[in-house]
């Protein structure tokens, strides 16, 4: 057994398919791989951690609407979470990079670890099947798999306040955002209904908005349980 199968519990049958889901596009290719690259596993991981994810929280949250589902979803399959799980196995230590990406300090980022590992999930369900790599994911996300750890972890404030003046009013918050020039960031008030309004800053758009949202939530004491009403569909704003 090799490092990196100790590494992630579990053993390969076709070398060449580990080899590749380790090796990036940078790296010159000995022939080692048999043709098949790192982006096509990619791809294929992808889709694999995607289905398993969507059955797992539909079965966890029989009562959560689509769009609460969706949120956990797109945090449960987030480059962030997928890298967090890369780096517990230590996939860096494995990775096989080009020696001048190798010269880059941070060449090895999140997006390259999470590749990874969805290519390395892709290796797994090739070399042994579909319920083999559904244990190994099985065991990957159970830190995840918790309605209380999941609903902490993927709760985001705009979609907090969304849901909560959906279900007060049946109106969307409105955002305004614009770029202050002299603090180099953005700037966002949020209103509901044309009425109570706070302010977020952030070094994107997308940080004011949710630092306007959170302002707003702290204000009107929102409940975080809000998200779990049976609302059917979340909208989304512009």
């Amino acid at each position: 057994m090799t490092g990196i199968e100790k590494a992630i519990g579990e053993t390969f049958k076709k070398r060449a398919l580990l080899i590749s889901a380790l090796t990036h596009p940078s790296y010159p290719d000995p022939q080692e791989t048999g043709g098949l690259s790192f982006q096509r596993l990619e791809f294929l991981g992808d889709s694999i951690i995607n289905s398993f994810i969507a059955f797992e929280i539909y079965q966890i949250f029989p009562n959560a609407n689509e769009g609460t589902l969706s949120r956990f979803r797109s945090f449960l399959v987030s480059r962030r979470t997928l890298a967090e799980i890369a780096v517990k196995f230590r996939l860096k230590k494995y990775l096989r990079i080009g020696n001048q990406k190798q010269k880059q300090p941070d060449f090895i980022n999140e997006k390259i670890m999470a590749d990874a590992y969805e290519a390395l999930v892709a290796a797994i369900y090739l070399d042994r099947g579909r319920k083999k790599v559904e244990r190994f994911l099985a065991k990957c996300f159970k830190p995840y798999l918790n309605q209380k750890k999941l609903f902490q972890f993927a709760s985001h404030p705009k979609s907090i306040l969304q849901e909560y003046s959906q279900k007060k009013s049946g109106s969307l918050p409105r955002y305004e955002t614009k770029f202050d020039d002299q603090k180099e960031l953005f700037q966002t008030y949020v209103s509901l209904n044309k009425k109570t309004k706070t302010k977020g800053m952030g070094r994107t758009k997308q940080e004011a908005e949710a630092g306007a949202a959170a302002a707003l939530i702290r204000k009107l004491k929102i409940s975080n349980k809000t998200s779990f009403c049976p609302m059917g569909t979340v909208l989304t704003s512009n």
